[in-house]
Order: C-alpha cells, then sequence, then structure tokens
C-alpha cells in the first residue's frame, strides 16, 4: 500500500470496527514479522496493562481499558484494521518490539532515546512531568527531591520503565520497594505501606481523584519535563506516517480531545495535540 496514494479528503479509510481487546498469549514464537499491516487488515499492539488510566487489563472482563486503548481502537476504525491487543512489561518491551511480537506499544510510553533507537514514535499526544504521589497527610511534606530522599522515606517502585531509571538516578538515600505490579502501588501509598510513589503527573492526579487517602503535592522544582507517545516497529513506516496523519486530522484531534476528557488526561502545561 502506498500512504501517499491514500484518500484523504478530511479522514482515513472508514470501516467497521473489529478491536479484539481482550489478553492474548504472546509466549512461543509468535512474531508479526514484517508483515504490511494494512495488507493484512491487523495491527498487534504490545501494551503492559498496569498503569492507568492509559492501559489496564480489567481482571474482571480479561479487556483492556483506558486512554490509550481507546485512541488505538479509534484510528484502527478509521484505518479498517482489526486490533488484537497482546502484553507485554515495562522491563521487555522494546526487547520484545525488536523481536517483532507486536506492531507497536501503548499504555502512557515515554518518550526517549533508548526506545527511538529500537522504533518510531509517532507525534506526541501529552507533556508531563515526574512528580510524587503520597498521603494525603503528606502533601504539604513530600514536596522536593530533598524531602523525599531521605532514609526514613520508602518509595514504592515498578521495575523497568522511566519511572525506575528517574528514582535509582535521584534517590539514592531513600529506602526503595519493588513491586512487581505497577497497579499495587497506590493502594500501598494509601495504606502507608510506603510513602511515596513517583509517577506522572497525570496517574498521580488520577489516583488521587479516586482515592481521599491519596495526594498529588505542588512540589517545589521542575522533574525531568517529558512527553508520551506511540512506539512503532521501525519496519511499519506506514503505519508511522498514517496513524500521524490522522492524529494531526481534524477528526483525530476531536477524537483524542474527548477521550483526555474520557480518562481526565491532561497535560501539564498544554496540549501538544
Amino acid at each position: 500500500m502506498n500512504k501517499r496514494g491514500l484518500a484523504l479528503g478530511g479522514s482515513l479509510l472508514l470501516s467497521g470496527l473489529l478491536a479484539a481487546t481482550r489478553l492474548k498469549d504472546v509466549t512461543g514464537s509468535f512474531s508479526v514479522g514484517k508483515q504490511n499491516v494494512f495488507t493484512t487488515k491487523k495491527i498487534v499492539v504490545g501494551t503492559t496493562g498496569d498503569y492507568k488510566p492509559f492501559t489496564y487489563l480489567n481482571r474482571q472482563t480479561n479487556q483492556y481499558e483506558g486512554f490509550d486503548i481507546d485512541v488505538i481502537c479509534s484510528f484502527a476504525e478509521k484505518a479498517g484494521l482489526e486490533v488484537e491487543f497482546v502484553p507485554t512489561t515495562w522491563g521487555t518491551l522494546t526487547r520484545d518490539l525488536r523481536a517483532g511480537k507486536f506492531h507497536m506499544v501503548v499504555g502512557g510510553v515515554t518518550k526517549n532515546i533508548e526506545r527511538e533507537i529500537v522504533g518510531d514514535f509517532t507525534k506526541s499526544y501529552l507533556s508531563f512531568q515526574k512528580t510524587p504521589l503520597v498521603r494525603a497527610s503528606d502533601l504539604d511534606v513530600l514536596t522536593s527531591i530533598e524531602t523525599i530522599n531521605r532514609p526514613d522515606v520508602t518509595i514504592g517502585l515498578n521495575p523497568g520503565g522511566t519511572n525506575e531509571q528517574f528514582v535509582r538516578q535521584t534517590f539514592d538515600q531513600a529506602h526503595i520497594v519493588m513491586y512487581a505490579d505497577n497497579l499495587a502501588i497506590p493502594a500501598a501509598v494509601a495504606t502507608g505501606e510506603v510513602d511515596v510513589m513517583i509517577t506522572d503527573t497525570v496517574e498521580a492526579i488520577y489516583y488521587a481523584s479516586l482515592d481521599v487517602r491519596l495526594g498529588a503535592p505542588k512540589i517545589k522544582e521542575k522533574w525531568i519535563p517529558a512527553e508520551k507517545s506511540y512506539l512503532i516497529q521501525d519496519r511499519q513506516t506506514e503505519v508511522l506516517d498514517v496513524m500521524n496523519l490522522w492524529m494531526n486530522s481534524y477528526e483525530g484531534k476531536q477524537r483524542i480531545a474527548q477521550l483526555k476528557d474520557k480518562w481526565c488526561v491532561a497535560s501539564v502545561a498544554h496540549d501538544v495535540v
């Protein structure tokens, strides 16, 4: 398929949505290889399923939910693609993408050089910065790197992502407790099992809105501003181009704005979309 041959007319090809949001197994020798998704009419998407409000595996329905899940399903509908979501982890997502286990990765993925080397990022859809999630009683106490980076402060941490990199580089004096499940850390903060979760502004505000025991303090300094995007397999240049086209279109911008409202996703300073 030649992407330049697409009839734009303000929108992409309209087709029925066949989005499979159920958990799929990617163990074994499965590989998407060099498949052209516009020929096969199917895109395989990796996601961690542990990062609200971007991606979440609902264990009751065994289906993925979240802002990025809805965005990809909306894109697929316009592009005439079936979607299959498969699991990955923060520690293995770049390795899995390189190995061809899926065509792209979604779910609150932060842009960085290491990931760009493995694949290609779409345009950014969100600007944010790192921030702490704390108990409401500590909102006026744990407000800076200095007040958190102490031996009597415990940080709950999930391995493999940019949050771990930031914590390891910044909080060398604090006590760190590792959690295999990122979704368990906010509850651990609320109950006092740990004192802090280092995350991004969107996740911190999201959990604080759900639990009165939690809060997102106004920190005293800027903590690594960054952007979120979708990471696409480097051999899928047409997917990259077509998705950027949709994200830049009026219809795509409107849909992303609607989903930001639905999932309470807001940029720190301004929306980049």
